[in-house]
């Protein structure tokens, strides 16, 4: 597996990535808006996150195999330079789960957060994602709190746990 820097030229294969495992991430997390499910809609979605990156906010990455296909994305936002805080998320594609991308994944991020003197990393996840809690606590992050009714996921209230991973 391969980690990158999201591209302005990986459109096309992030919409079609995206279309793909739409029920998938939909059955999960909240949707995205309908309109972000287009040429236009995936365009504006990279250029605001490269514009977070070239301020220094965020760090939108891909997760690639060794065929070029995206596996999963991964990325910091909220980047606080002051706090020396990032908020992580990540996803992957249905086809790709139990293969290690995501511990992978984390594991890269957490290096790019080490080398941008980010201090703590941020992840909220919800109580019933069993994998994200396996991959979260294989990388030494500590649980914080729960987040009583933090999301709605087809019209259910979800809790999620707020864990931290701390950089010395």
């Amino acid at each position: 597996m391969k980690f990158r820097l999201l591209t302005e030229f990986d459109s096309t294969n992030l919409l079609a990535f995206e279309i793909k495992n739409k029920q998938w991430f939909e059955s999960h997390i909240n949707p995205r808006e309908p309109g972000f499910y287009s040429n236009f809609g995936i365009q504006k979605h990279i250029k605001d996150l490269l514009n977070e990156y070239s301020i220094q906010r965020s760090l939108p990455m891909l997760i690639i195999n060794e065929e070029e296909e995206i596996v999963g994305r991964v990325n910091l936002t909220k980047i606080d330079s002051d706090k020396k805080n990032a908020y992580l998320g990540y996803r992957v594609g249905e086809k790709f789960t139990r293969c290690g991308a995501a511990k992978f994944a984390v594991g890269q991020i957490i290096y790019h957060a080490i080398q941008m003197n980010i201090k703590t990393l941020i992840a909220l996840v919800s109580t019933e994602n069993k994998a994200s809690l396996k991959v979260l606590g294989y990388h030494c992050f500590k649980e914080i709190k729960i987040h009583k009714d933090y999301a709605e996921v087809n019209d259910v209230s979800i809790d999620c746990i707020e864990y931290q991973y701390k950089i010395s």
